[in-house]
């Protein structure tokens, strides 16, 4: 549980440090049913640790790390190339899938360990297996489902949560910069893109599914997906989107709550983001929220009082004990929320130009360390 302070905290950076290093060498108890997700867990802990500034392995471990990833990992065949999420099935071979999630934290998670991904991985069998997984046909054309079974038939439901990891792909492998004749197996972006305009709610929100409730997370990845895409996201038409993103900071009067509710103390909930309209703040949209605004306009963020957003984070669900964030005052700490806290106090600092140098900057759009994003660049791929 976080411990309630009267005044700003600052970041426990060594806390925070020591945190997501416990984490990646063994999982909480309350967090081992996510070992299915370890390539995520591994992306949140090497990511936080990159913001902090603390990420020093030496390069003979760094190489370490990526052996394992790949040899434990990475599905290489004749189809394709991709990464398994878990080692649960790996020998089993009707379930041993590889799916975009998992791809995609792969790949963060080596260039993360400054590896040169170009001399391991053929970049266009990773996209071949991207294309396989885009719908050509029906309501849901453009979309993606997360894997393919085991012969190669497309599997799972589509959102807009998968279609942004595969714009995410797209990016890290360059994809995007070669030339158009040279794209072999690149997606349908157009149709990408339709999909992702068609799921935008009356109130601006992106949503799931046509017609259902938008909601933060949707949104993030809607817009981080269509500006991946080169769309232009600041114009008139998505003001109605801008407008809801704002109200998503709880910042209600006392006022408002006339009747005690046993389960809800609003002063906890003050200063944090929301991710649907009448529901409690949450550790995570504070990012998905903030950086949704910033993806539009950097400007944006001028709409909000990032004070009270920041005391929320680092006086409310920072963990003063063992360091990492929890979703809300009375949870445990854990990796995904912990990066995602780190991550909007990282963007906000570059906003409003404080505490110049005390963590490394985040991309916005692939929601990685700038560090590990220039690496990619740096990168010459031959093929």
């Amino acid at each position: 549980m976080a411990i309630p302070s009267s005044g700003q905290m600052s970041l426990l950076t060594a806390k925070h440090d020591k945190f997501f290093n416990r984490c990646l060498q063994a999982l909480p108890a309350s967090l081992q049913s996510e070992d299915s997700n370890k390539l995520a867990l591994i992306y949140f802990c090497l990511n936080g640790l990159s913001l902090l500034k603390t990420l020093q392995f030496t390069p003979q471990e760094q190489l370490y790390h990526a052996n394992v990833i790949y040899n434990d990992f990475l599905i290489d065949n004749d189809e394709y190339t991709a990464f398994r999420a878990t080692l649960s099935f790996k020998h089993a071979q009707n379930f041993d899938l590889a799916s975009l999630s998992a791809t995609y934290f792969g790949l963060a998670d080596l260039l993360l360990l400054n590896n040169d991904i170009t001399s391991k991985l053929d970049r266009h069998k990773i996209m071949r297996f991207v294309q396989a997984c885009q719908v050509k046909t029906g309501t849901a054309k453009g979309s993606f489902v997360p894997t393919l079974t085991d012969s190669n038939d497309q599997f799972g439901e589509t959102d807009l949560r998968i279609c942004y990891i595969a714009a995410c792909i797209r990016r890290l492998l360059k994809y995007d910069q070669l030339e158009k004749q040279e794209r072999v197996y690149d997606i349908d972006t157009a149709s990408l893109q339709a999909f992702i305009m068609d799921r935008i709610a009356y109130n601006g929100a992106f949503s799931s599914n046509m017609l259902d409730e938008g909601h933060l997370g949707f949104t993030f990845c809607g817009l981080a997906c269509l500006k991946l895409l080169g769309y232009d996201i600041s114009g008139p038409q998505f003001e109605a989107t801008k407008n809801w993103l704002v109200h998503r900071h709880v910042e209600y009067p006392k006022e408002l709550y006339t009747e005690a509710y046993e389960y809800y103390n609003p002063e906890n909930d003050t200063g944090g983001f929301n991710g649907r309209e009448n529901k409690f703040a949450d550790t995570c949209y504070s990012w998905w929220c903030t950086a949704s605004l910033r993806l539009m306009d950097k400007n944006n963020l001028a709409l909000l009082d990032l004070e009270s957003a920041r005391d929320y984070l680092l006086t409310k669900t920072q963990n003063q004990i063992m360091g990492g964030f929890g979703k809300d005052p009375d949870a445990s700490p854990d990796p995904f929320h912990g990066f995602l806290a780190i991550a909007s106090l990282s963007m906000w600092d570059i906003h409003q130009d404080e505490q110049a140098g005390t963590l490394q900057l985040i991309d916005d759009e692939l929601v990685l360390s700038t560090k590990a994003v220039n690496f990619m660049e740096s990168l010459q791929w031959v093929q």
